[in-house]
């Protein structure tokens, strides 16, 4: 009965915990160089994408291995409807007249056309079964990347574009902190929700069990294609913001890289929770973009072949198998023992 109660404590405060960790990061740009700020606010928006992958994967059981499409789609989308001077030279010339729209006008239709395309491609996928699913969306990106090189003119190729300093998000460090910190708390904070609704619990009651959720009359296929577009809104959204927060847009948006440290984030910080990924997400962003490159790098011998990519992924192997379950459902499980 004790560790009961304590467990359902720890259902019932992991909304306190949200809200505690969005509060100490109000504060902490009292403390921090302007340097650490900038990154840090690259960290929530890579929360976001962590967490919006766990939509899909963790909280449905759906591996979806091509979410990078609608953190692309989301970041060309605004970066578009920011220079619609790119249109010109294309069949969608007409676009090119178009008004500057406000900034979080563009993010929004970034985010929602991320959404249709995330719809698009859950309808024609999401019949598959087993791993065919992951193998089809891991393939897509690649095809999304080509895409911006063979219409060089409207996307910028390898490049990309940039969508000039007067689009940024805030024109200087702490006001794209701010930014970026009530985004990733609006973000996380509805998509905590749904997943604590009914809606959420059939969502994860088809990922326990497609049959038994069948059986019971639930429409499995509309359901993974609402999670679908959930999951595809916030990445575009989030990618939609990335591009404003660092003012240019390239087809390293789309990059298997990025892809691989999400799913590293989203696995080290525990699949199926929205704690988890926050935990994975802000760990392994600041470990690969601040710490390792300023505190372990520099001070590796040429002629030793190991960088930050191969440290992460060691750590990831470590943690497989001292922790299968995430660092989050380690520390939840060692407070039920206490």
């Amino acid at each position: 009965m004790k560790k009961i109660t304590r467990y359902w404590r720890i259902k019932t405060n992991e909304l306190s915990y949200l809200i505690g960790f969005m509060m100490v990061m109000a504060v902490i740009p009292i403390f921090l160089p302007e340097t650490l700020l900038y990154i840090l606010g690259l960290t929530f928006i890579f929360i976001v994408f962590s967490v919006s992958w766990d939509f899909m994967t963790g909280l449905v059981g759906e591996v979806n291995l091509g979410h990078t499409i609608f953190i692309g789609v989301g970041g060309y989308v605004t970066a578009l409807l920011n220079v619609p001077q790119r249109f010109e030279k294309t069949f969608l010339s007409p676009l090119a007249t178009l008004p500057q729209l406000p900034i979080p006008l563009t993010i929004l239709v970034g985010g929602i056309i991320a959404a249709i395309v995330g719809i698009l491609i859950g309808l024609i996928t999401l019949r598959l079964k087993g791993w065919y699913f992951a193998l089809v969306t891991a393939i897509l990106p690649l095809l999304f990347i080509k895409a911006t090189y063979v219409f060089k003119e409207l996307f910028g190729g390898e490049e990309g574009f940039s969508v000039g300093l007067g689009r940024a998000v805030a024109q200087d460090t702490l006001g794209k902190y701010i930014v970026t910190l009530v985004f990733m708390a609006i973000c996380i904070l509805v998509m905590y929700g749904i997943k604590n609704s009914k809606l959420g619990l059939t969502l994860i009651a088809i990922r326990e069990d497609n049959t038994l959720a069948e059986s019971l009359g639930i429409n499995i296929y509309l359901y993974k294609v609402f999670a679908m577009a959930v999951s595809s809104f916030f990445a575009g959204l989030s990618g939609a913001l990335l591009v404003h927060y660092r003012v240019t847009v390239s087809p390293d948006l789309f990059d298997v890289p990025l892809m691989l440290l999400i799913i590293l984030a989203v696995v080290i910080g525990g699949l199926g929770s929205i704690i988890g990924p926050i935990i994975g997400g802000f760990l392994i962003y600041l470990l690969k973009y601040w710490v390792l490159k300023v505190y372990l790098v520099p001070f590796i011998p040429p002629t030793i072949p190991i960088n930050d990519d191969i440290v992460l992924y060691l750590l990831l192997i470590v943690i497989a198998i001292t922790m299968p379950h995430g660092i989050y459902e380690r520390l939840r499980k060692l407070y039920l023992t206490i």
